[in-house]
């Protein structure tokens, strides 16, 4: 029943109650004049009321109609306010309402729009997972790193990125309890023989719990290439100037064998060639082994070796050069042994390899001192010296392969530039790490420190230093 109806029918209801009413109740009309005014006003009340009812259920009617326009996704869509009535303020409210809708429709549409387009002009896939994990959507760049004609949305990581240790990276990154700082996990994945990602998963904290992590997807397969020619080229070079370097070295030795009769100048001449074969030889070596260290896979479990034994013979090896600058050597490392996980002989070269540097770049009669302090698993050693020391913007480059600080240049001889970049690929490849400061305590030179993994329960304590 319409909301018109019903009012006409309640003022209905009241004139015929008025008919029935006694005459007593009108003491100043006739008796046949009060009942006829009374019913014809409300007689008239009525008809106003059935007009202004219908009127009521009209506006009624059309807001209900832009409601329901609005829910469907006609936001423009707009009432006519009426003037003085009683839908006002009503009408003026719900099409405040259409147009705030409206905006923010519009701002959210263009932001999808401009996310979409930086997505799709990026050249690292993007893969958004939701808070179970599944796909929820993907850009342009990953459908072309992992091409397929199936559904991708809904599905695990798994099913589309062939990669068990991405899966496990995805589930670690959502399960994660940190709801202040997302997670965030790298990990390199090779998918085929020559094709290499940097990926980074990173969780989502803000989106009410329906997006989970964004993983984005860096192609390293060029670089990697790369990588390896430049590799095969040093090994390759490296070993075809051994044979000729080795004849060189061999006549310059038989020459200066017998230099009776020999003018001064050649024989001079004989053992400058000689020194700079010599030189280029260990060059030759460093780079071969280097390119070795490169090669050799990732050790699963590092063996254990003992830190002092290694110091030990790097130390033995380095007395020589040592002696002619009278440099000593002091090591505070325990006398009970140092135990550490690492390959010995290459813990020894370590050794040998900061050790020379530093004596290098020592003064005459100076020392070079060798520490250790363990703590929370780890093992980390000290080489310090009292040389020159490397300036704070040579720190980090000092580890690279034939870099020298410019000043030093001309005062060093016999560096072939890479004792420090193999030391760099001795340690990360033992999972530890390599630094430079500035030496401390008594010392005024530089002071070189590598970390490296102890055996479980075997913290080197402190102990009487060795001599």
């Amino acid at each position: 029943m319409s909301l018109g109806l019903r009012l006409f029918l309640s003022f209905a209801a009241v004139a015929a109650l008025a008919l029935a009413l006694p005459l007593v109740f009108f003491p100043d009309q006739p008796m046949a004049q009060a009942p006829l005014a009374l019913l014809l006003a409300l007689a008239a009340a009525a008809v106003a009321g059935f007009f202004l009812s219908r009127r009521a259920a009209r506006s009624i009617r059309e807001t209900i109609q832009v409601a329901e326009a609005i829910g469907r996704g006609d936001y423009a869509k707009r009432l006519l306010v009426p003037r003085g009535g009683e839908f006002e303020t009503l009408a003026a409210a719900i099409n405040e309402m259409a147009r705030g809708i409206e905006m923010q429709i519009r701002t959210i549409t263009a932001q999808k729009s401009q996310l979409e387009a930086i997505l799709n002009g990026m050249k690292e896939g993007v893969m958004v997972l939701d808070a179970e994990g599944k796909i929820r959507a993907v850009n342009k760049a990953f459908n072309q790193i992992f091409p397929g004609n199936g559904e991708r949305m809904g599905r695990p990581p798994i099913e589309v990125v062939p990669c068990a240790r991405f899966q496990a990276a995805c589930d670690a990154v959502l399960a994660s309890p940190d709801k202040d700082a997302p997670p965030l996990m790298t990990l390199e994945i090779g998918l085929g023989q020559d094709r290499f990602y940097d990926v980074s998963v990173v969780g989502l904290r803000e989106a009410r719990g329906e997006l989970g992590a964004v993983a984005v997807f860096h192609d390293l397969s060029d670089f990697k290439r790369l990588d390896r020619a430049r590799k095969d080229f040093a090994a390759n070079v490296t070993h075809e100037l051994r044979t000729p370097l080795t004849s060189v070295k061999g006549y310059a030795e038989t020459l200066l064998q017998d230099t009776a009769g020999m003018p001064p100048e050649r024989v001079r001449f004989l053992e400058v060639i000689l020194k700079n074969a010599n030189h280029m030889s260990k060059m030759i070596e460093d780079m071969l082994c280097l390119a070795r260290i490169e090669d050799s896979p990732m050790p699963a479990a590092p063996p254990r070796a003992d830190a002092l034994q290694a110091f030990l013979l790097a130390r033995k090896e380095c007395e020589s050069m040592a002696l002619e600058k009278r440099i000593g050597i002091k090591s505070q490392l325990p006398e009970a042994g140092a135990p550490v996980l690492a390959d010995s002989g290459q813990l020894a070269q370590v050794f040998r390899n900061l050790l020379e540097n530093s004596v290098k770049y020592s003064p005459e009669g100076s020392f070079v001192t060798v520490s250790h302090q363990a703590g929370n698993g780890t093992v980390t050693f000290c080489v310090q010296d009292n040389g020159p020391g490397v300036p704070h913007e040579d720190r980090l480059r000092v580890f690279e392969r034939f870099y020298r600080v410019e000043k030093h240049r001309a005062k060093t001889t016999g560096s072939t530039g890479l004792g420090l970049a193999i030391a760099k690929h001795i340690v990360e490849r033992h999972g530890g790490r390599i630094w430079v400061e500035r030496a401390r305590g008594e010392m005024t030179g530089a002071a070189f420190f590598f970390t490296l993994a102890a055996p479980s329960g075997e913290d080197p304590a402190d102990a009487p230093p060795q001599g």
